[in-house]
Order: C-alpha cells, then sequence, then structure tokens
C-alpha cells in the first residue's frame, strides 16, 4: 500500500490549493475592485452591482452540475491513469455544455427583471442593476465553458496553468474597469456600462486561452471532436444533485438579501460590501475545497481508501488553522476593511456585523468546504445536497424569516448565519465519519 509523509500530504495538497485558492483570490479582486470604483460614484452603484450578481450567481448553479461532474470522472479516471477516457470525458462534456449555453442565455434575458422586480430596492439602484445586468450576461456561455476547461485541470491537479492565465486577464480587467468607469487611458467614461463591458471582455478572452491551451495534444487532456453520452449522463447523475444544492444554497442568500432589503439600501450596502470582504476569505477555502475533491477521487481511482482518508483529515487540520487566523483578522480589523469600501457610517455599522458573525465562524466553514468537497470527489452528491439545503433552510433560512417577521433588529439576521455554519459543520463530520464515500474504482 502506497504510503506518504506528513510532508508529502502538504506538498500534494498546497500543489493544488495554493494556485486554486489564489485564483479563486484573483476572481474575488476583481470583483472587489468593481465594487470599490462603484463606491466612488455612490451606495445605490454599490447596490446595483451587488444584486446584479446575486442574480449572476444562480446560473453557478447549472455551472455547477458540470463542473463537479467533469472533476469527479476525469479525477478517478487519472488516478487510474487511463487518459483515454479521461479525454472522453472532458471532450463530452465541453460539447455538451457548448449546446446547453444557448437556451440559458436566453432564460437570463427572461429572468433578470423578474429578479431585480422581486427584490424590491430603490428606483435608481434597480435602474443601474438593469443595466448592468444587460451587458454581463453576455459572459454567461463562455463562463460554462471555461469553468468546465479550469475544472479538468483541477481533477489532474494542475491548478497552476489557470492561475497563469488568470494572473494576465486579471491586469487586463482591473485596467478596462480603470479605463472604462472613469474615462482614463483614453476610453469615454461609461460609468457602470464600462464595469460591465470590462468583465465580459475579461471572460471571453480567458476562454480564448484556455481553448488555445486545450487543442494542443501534448500533456493529459486534449480535447477532441467526440461525443460519448455515457459520460454525459454521468456527468448529470453526479451533478444535478450539485447543481442543485448550489442553487438553493444561492437562492437562499438571494433570499437573504431580499430581508435585507427590507431594512433599506444602507444596510443592503453595508452587507454587500460585508460579503465582497468575507469573499477574500474563499481564497484558500475554495483552494482546499478544491484539493480535497481531487485527491478524494484520484485516490479513490486508484483504489487508496485510507490515503483518501488521510488527505481530507490533513486538510481539516491545516486549513482550520489557516481559516482560523484570517477570521480574527477579519473580525478585528472589519471597521477599517468596510472604510475602504464605504463613507457612510450606517453602511460601515453593518459591514461591521456582518463581517464579525462570519469571521468568528471561519473553521466550521472550511469544515463544511472540505468535507463537502470530499464528498463530491467521492461522487456522492446527493448526501451533501442533503445536508446543505437542510441546514441552511431550517437553522437559518426560517429563523431569519421569523425575526424579519417579528420585527428584530438586523444584527439578529447576522446571528443565524453564525449559528447556522456550526450546526452544518457539525453535521457532514458525523456524515463523513460514517465511511460513506469508501467507494473505490475508476468509475462511479
Amino acid at each position: 500500500m502506497e504510503t506518504y509523509s506528513f510532508a508529502q500530504k502538504l506538498k500534494k495538497i498546497f500543489n493544488i490549493a495554493l494556485p486554486s485558492g489564489a485564483n479563486s483570490f484573483l476572481d474575488i479582486f476583481v470583483i472587489a475592485i468593481s465594487m470599490f470604483f462603484m463606491g466612488r460614484l455612490s451606495s445605490e452603484h454599490i447596490v446595483a452591482v451587488g444584486v446584479g450578481l446575486n442574480f449572476f450567481m444562480l446560473f453557478y448553479t447549472i455551472n455547477a452540475i458540470f463542473y463537479i461532474g467533469t472533476n469527479a470522472q476525469i479525477s478517478r479516471f487519472f488516478g487510474a491513469k487511463d487518459k483515454k477516457n479521461a479525454n472522453l470525458v472532458f471532450s463530452t462534456l465541453l460539447i455538451g455544455s457548448f449546446f446547453i449555453c444557448i437556451p440559458v442565455l436566453g432564460l437570463a434575458f427572461w429572468g433578470y427583471p423578474k429578479f431585480l422586480d422581486w427584490i424590491d430596492m430603490g428606483k435608481n439602484s434597480r435602474e443601474l442593476a438593469e443595466i448592468y445586468l444587460k451587458i454581463v450576461i453576455y459572459s454567461l456561455p463562455v463562463m460554462f465553458l471555461k469553468n468546465i476547461m479550469i475544472s479538468a485541470l483541477a481533477a489532474i491537479g494542475d491548478t497552476l496553468t489557470p492561475f497563469m492565465m488568470r494572473i494576465f486577464t486579471t491586469v487586463i480587467c482591473v485596467g478596462l474597469n480603470y479605463g472604462l468607469i472613469f474615462g482614463n487611458f483614453g476610453f469615454p467614461r461609461l460609468e457602470i456600462v464600462g464595469a460591465g463591458y470590462a468583465n465580459v471582455a475579461t471572460a471571453y478572452l480567458e476562454f480564448i486561452i484556455l481553448l488555445g491551451l486545450m487543442l494542443r495534444k501534448s500533456g493529459f487532456l486534449s480535447f477532441e471532436l467526440k461525443f460519448r453520452y455515457r459520460f454525459f449522463q454521468n456527468a448529470l447523475k453526479i451533478g444535478i444533485p450539485a447543481g442543485l444544492e448550489r442553487l438553493l444554497t444561492l437562492f437562499s442568500l438571494v433570499l437573504t438579501t431580499k430581508f435585507l432589503s427590507g431594512y433599506g439600501d444602507n444596510v443592503l450596502a453595508g452587507s454587500q460590501i460585508g460579503t465582497r470582504i468575507e469573499a477574500f476569505s474563499f481564497m484558500p477555502g475554495f483552494g482546499f475545497m478544491v484539493a480535497a475533491m481531487a485527491l478524494m477521487g484520484q485516490n479513490l481511482g486508484a483504489n487508496r481508501i485510507v490515503l483518501a482518508g488521510d488527505f481530507i483529515k490533513t486538510i481539516l487540520k491545516i486549513s482550520s488553522g489557516i481559516m482560523g487566523i484570517l477570521g480574527l483578522i477579519m473580525a478585528i480589523f472589519a471597521k477599517e476593511f468596510s472604510s475602504v469600501f464605504a463613507t457612510q457610517e450606517e453602511v460601515i455599522h453593518i459591514s461591521v456585523l456582518y463581517l464579525l458573525a462570519v469571521g468568528l465562524s471561519q473553521i466550521p466553514l472550511i469544515w463544511v468546504f472540505v468535507l463537502d468537497g470530499a464528498l463530491r470527489g467521492a461522487g456522492i452528491t446527493k448526501i451533501s445536497l442533503w445536508i446543505n439545503a437542510l441546514s441552511i433552510w431550517t437553522f437559518r433560512i426560517f429563523p431569519m424569516w421569523l425575526l424579519l417577521h417579528f420585527g428584530f433588529g438586523v444584527e439578529w439576521i447576522f446571528v443565524m448565519i453564525f449559528i447556522e455554519t456550526y450546526i452544518r459543520a457539525v453535521i457532514f463530520w458525523l456524515v463523513f465519519r460514517t465511511g460513506i464515500w469508501k467507494k473505490p474504482g475508476k468509475t462511479i
């Protein structure tokens, strides 16, 4: 039986987690820069971009189906050293998602006015959000396609390639945002329209770069014009529960935004700033989740069950230390961080309250991320669906609704976020300990 020392396990974990986490950081950094630029215009611009991104995130539901379906299958074949089938999975899902992108784009255009009406924000904020969404929606198709390529690379442990690409495109994106929003570098001043154009242009640039890399015949993965229905079917079987989980999770975030909108635009703006600051903690969180998913799949594919479990426990230990420190920093310097994005006292105060709640619950949050990733890597996505759905809707959303209904202050909304995160982490750990994930073999 193959064994690894603690140092060897750390090396394999960080080889996947660090570039993946840094790539996530760059994604979040671009959003934060947009929010910073919007803050220089007005709090209504912050609300518009924040709510617009909430709508956009709903489509991560569909994206999650193919991301998880790709990663779970290719990591198994990579562990079993089956290059032929790994490439067939990759090609099949890239072709399949291409045809799904078209109706998804139509759904987005049909749905965004209804979404904005439902959120019920201020008139000016709504108009700005509509302007922003009309533009960024066009990046949805390439978002699906490029994330399949990123997922496939992560499945074989290559998170460095997407990260290096993202460094280049982040510089381009920030420059375009600065130029198009404020009219610098010879560009016209387009404000929120410029932010939309900059983000769409960057998304297509990333897609073109990744596609060029995947058309090469060198390396473990390469695209071929081949489609195998059974791999597409497997992806749906594995991915649909993950997609439903993401839908329910994201919708709970949107519903929380809806609850907060009842307290006024300043409260909504403060919470949006808080969530964007918190998003920086998702950088290592996402990296460790991807590492857990890939290493679980690879080791089960190679029939190394004990090693798969050891990797997950090691990830939990190191991620808890890192996220615990980041959470404390987030809580201690909440006001300083919030002041970067806003000047109004009420907006800053709400952001601070939110950051205290999430900063002090970063350790259980990373347990949720890692154990969720481990179950996904094992192909057990239905379990993750039930845990996330039941916990979030039973211990977070329903209590929030009661608090709002009985007129409690906004700080109690944040308290429920704190409590529910701990409850969900405990449930995930209890399920993981049962060993339900122990399903070796190169197929799921």
